[in-house]
């Protein structure tokens, strides 16, 4: 079985060109327009994102506990779940938790073919209003770092409440260097692999425009101890290129 999911999935998103002319989504929202081509954004715009989906689901089916929930927090089109439902053999529960509606009309459509295995339910909530009791998995990739900073930890202590014994949350971040010169280095790689994924120079300062204020990472040490402080005792990372993290945590 293949761990990436499959082209046809990626057939109705359109071709990322937000930021090419005219006005842009500023501040960025994730609107009706960044919903039409997400799926293509994201692919272009996240180092190893296929392999951190692909992660992800093993990860998952590896600590999923019968009985209990895998849940999705920040779901967007539904790719992940999409994923770790081909790859559980038996029927779970899947939860798709995400505060755009035009994201969840993508997830259905793309998770329409598992229903027949699954129990599919997709929320329309914001992250810190979901509840976790119940489950085994949760998965976050590229969502705590668009909320608020008062409202993060509050939101992992939450799953981690939730969560049964022995469970996981695998947590995908974008992540910044405590030392200026050595940010400045990983900002010029990850805006060079942004312009060999075809975005032009103007595209890629537009769109940093547009999230500044509104994505605010941490550091790598700070989001370590933020899990840490939350009550996860055993931590660490798995995947890291340019300023992009993705963390395993265990309750």
């Amino acid at each position: 079985m293949s761990d990436h999911p499959p082209t046809h999935l990626y057939l109705s998103s359109e071709k990322d060109d937000l930021f090419e002319r005219g006005p842009w989504p500023k501040p960025f929202t994730f609107n009706d327009e960044v919903v039409r081509v997400f799926d293509d954004m994201v692919s272009r715009s996240v180092p190893l994102y296929y392999e951190v989906v692909a992660a992800a689901a093993h990860w998952a089916k590896a600590y999923y506990q019968p009985g209990t929930r895998l849940i999705d927090v920040g779901c967007s089109t539904g790719t992940f779940l999409e994923l770790l439902g081909r790859f559980l053999k038996e029927p779970a529960v899947l939860v798709g938790i995400d505060n755009a509606p035009a994201m969840l009309t993508k997830a259905a459509e793309k998770l329409a073919h598992l229903q027949d295995r699954h129990q599919i339910e997709l929320r329309c909530e914001n992250a810190g209003d979901g509840s976790f009791t119940g489950s085994s998995v949760v998965v976050m990739n590229y969502t705590l770092q668009f909320l608020p900073l008062a409202e993060r930890r509050p939101l992992l202590q939450a799953i981690y409440d939730g969560l049964a014994p022995g469970g996981l949350l695998f947590l995908s971040e974008k992540v910044k260097s405590g030392s200026p010169r050595i940010q400045e280095t990983i900002t010029h790689h990850y805006e060079a692999f942004k312009a060999r994924n075809g975005y032009a120079q103007t595209e890629i300062e537009r769109k940093k425009e547009a999230l500044e204020n509104v994505l605010v990472p941490l550091t790598y040490e700070q989001q370590i101890q933020m899990l840490r402080d939350t009550g996860f005792s055993h931590v660490d990372s798995l995947i890291r290129l340019h300023n992009f993290v993705s963390f395993v945590a265990l309750k």
